[in-house]
């Protein structure tokens, strides 16, 4: 089955590693082409022998702006006719858009075919523009697709030619296999210490994944006299731009700054963009996921892939993947003293750690690749009628 798959970036975050990880778990079902702007995500499916072709691409954002959303609607058109000539071209039977962007250039571009697949992993902010995306995105898509059912609510009320069909993302469990690294070394590396409780928050720096929060509740654990407990921050300010809610970059900065005011400077580390996440996972003891809100919560199925239980935001997507009390926690957002107080069971029982670790592991199982992989090709057979 030929497909042509659509981003509408270069960069690489979460939506982008849950593309490859499925273009990867359909190799030798489907024959993939891959329509982006040239860079990371161009170049990392070069290395995976995935076809590549060049289009614009879009950092638009979803907020009106006098400037930039008149530059963002000329990239959107610009990257729709370039989809439209790669469709007529190519003659895939079928085009699958990985994000929202993607799936507005996909739908603007389509005639009366290929049937368009809108995979959307992501919640539009509020706003007239976002609004307005979502319903052409929901009258036009063929199909749309969701990586929670949190995300699919934001459909609820629109034209669909269909229901909304969740899929929730994958994980690679031969990637993220506790047997495959050594705990004790990558520790070592890290220059953790054999009493120390490492705590490890891994997302772009951004506000809305909370890494401040984190380190707030850092402090209060150290307050409350848990001085075993270290924070790893993995992770760097990825997206900058007209396209770009916040001042990633500033913020970063600010962590930096926010730790030495709380006095846990000494016990926070920054360890910026990590290609060796499943190590890093295998060597925490906690994940922790403090973001406002959460799509899915790609790196804590792959935690609890490692065995690593997680303390996550109970607004989004890990609600549906964490069971609390049994793999992790789930807490509100924005309260780093009720996070404070909720870990420190946690950083003081390593047994009640490790029941916790072998129950994520197990339940990592159901998000497997094999299993993901099987219900979009399910979704590909329903468009294309068997």
């Amino acid at each position: 089955m030929r497909v042509l798959y659509v981003n509408q970036t270069a960069d690489v975050s979460g939506a982008e590693h849950s593309l490859l990880a499925l273009l990867a778990g359909l190799q030798g079902a489907v024959e993939p082409t891959l329509a982006c702007p040239t860079g990371k995500l161009s170049e990392l499916a070069a290395a995976a022998g995935i076809p590549t072709e060049q289009i614009v691409g879009t950092q638009a954002s979803f907020r009106l702006h006098p400037v930039h959303t008149t530059r963002g609607v000329a990239e959107i058109g610009r990257s729709a006719l370039q989809v439209r000539g790669l469709a007529k071209r190519l003659a895939p039977p079928l085009v699958h858009a990985n994000t929202t962007r993607a799936a507005l250039l996909a739908v603007l571009a389509r005639r009366p075919r290929p049937p368009v697949l809108a995979h959307i992993r992501d919640w539009a902010p509020e706003g007239r523009f976002s609004s307005f995306v979502l319903d052409v995105v929901a009258r036009r898509a063929d199909l749309v697709v969701a990586n929670s059912a949190f995300i699919a609510r934001q459909f609820d009320g629109l034209a669909l030619r269909q229901p909304v069909t969740v899929i929730h993302n994958p994980v690679d469990l031969s990637r993220f296999d506790p047997g495959q690294v050594d705990r004790a070394e990558v520790r070592r590396e890290l220059e953790l210490g054999e009493g120390e409780v490492a705590l490890a928050v891994v997302a772009q720096l951004t506000p809305w994944k909370g890494q401040d929060d984190a380190i707030r509740a850092l402090a209060g654990l150290r307050e409350a006299g848990r001085e075993q407990a270290v924070l790893l921050v993995a992770g760097s300010a990825k997206f900058s731009g007209a396209g770009t809610q916040y001042d990633n970059a500033g913020y970063a900065d600010g962590l930096h700054k926010l730790a030495a005011e709380l006095g846990v400077a000494d016990r926070v580390r920054f360890l910026g963009e990590r290609g060796d996440v499943p190590r890093l996972l295998a060597a925490a003891d906690l994940l922790l996921l403090p973001s406002w809100r959460e799509a899915f919560g790609r790196i804590a199925i792959e935690a609890m892939a490692m065995g690593t239980p997680v303390v996550a935001t109970d607004n989004g997507g890990p609600a549906e993947i964490v069971r609390a009390g049994a793999d992790g926690l789930l807490l509100a957002p924005k309260q780093p003293a009720e996070w404070a107080r909720a870990l420190q069971p946690l950083v003081d029982d390593a047994e009640l750690r490790g029941r916790m670790g072998a129950a994520a592991r197990e339940r990592a199982r159901e998000f497997s690749l094999e299993v993901h992989a099987a219900q979009v090709m399910s979704a590909y057979r329903g468009l294309l009628g068997g």
